[in-house]
């Protein structure tokens, strides 16, 4: 992930610096996206060194539209995050929100108190693990539908307005 981002110009590092507006949209796709990855709004360690990644590496360059609007999709709610990950969890496995996500699921990872609450291991047993991974898988298959419905229209559109 990183190596991809390197590719961007000292010119894009340095207008996420100084860019109050784009440093305000990479807020709201780190809360959005703590909030679909955790359940949590991220501490204000989270936000400024997803802030500081993008500063020091820039925003990754890629001029595929599609993906941009897959990016503007999911910073709107935890809900929205969910749909356009599912959507790209299948359809567009190498897009910068799968990065992005593992960017975020990474910086949540160490930072406590979401830490603590990742890494707890959920009572119920053999039983309490099938149950929620069954529950997990089907709300993955109906998101996967939703997002397929809502996202494949709109990938059509963009590809054949870009022609």
């Amino acid at each position: 992930m990183i190596a991809a981002t390197r590719r961007d110009t000292a010119g894009a590092r340095e207008s996420a610096a100084k860019d109050p507006a784009l440093a305000s949209e990479l807020e709201r796709e780190c809360s959005s996206y703590a909030l679909y990855l955790s359940g949590c709004a991220p501490t204000r360690y989270v936000i400024e060194k997803y802030l500081d990644f993008h500063q020091n590496f820039g925003a990754p360059a890629d001029d595929r539209s599609f993906d941009s609007f897959l990016l503007a999709v999911s910073m709107r709610g935890a809900f929205w995050a969910r749909l356009a990950d599912s959507y790209a969890s299948v359809w567009r496995k190498d897009s910068i929100l799968r990065k992005k996500l593992v960017l975020t699921l990474a910086l949540l990872e160490c930072a406590p108190p979401v830490c603590e609450m990742l890494d707890r291991v959920p009572g119920g047993g053999f039983a309490g693990a099938m149950l929620r991974m069954g529950l997990a898988a089907m709300g993955y298959g109906v998101t996967l539908v939703m997002a397929t419905a809502l996202f494949t229209p709109a990938r059509l559109w963009i590809a054949a307005r870009e022609r």
